[in-house]
């Protein structure tokens, strides 16, 4: 006798018919957060090139 795989579950049986929408400050800090990270990463990324941009120090 072979294992088999149990079926998944209905999804009209498990999840609700109606979503319930994230609070909308909740929604609000979510965005500016991944605003804020996108910012966070662009000025990483741009300090970088500059870094790479500037003569090398005397010490390397």
């Amino acid at each position: 006798m072979t294992p088999t795989r149990p079926t998944p579950p209905d999804p009209a049986q498990t999840t609700p018919r109606h979503a319930v929408a994230p609070h909308p400050q909740l929604a609000d800090t979510m965005t500016e957060n991944a605003r804020l990270r996108t910012i966070a990463i662009t000025v990483m990324l741009e300090i970088a090139v500059l870094r790479e941009r500037l003569p090398p120090t005397a010490g390397e």
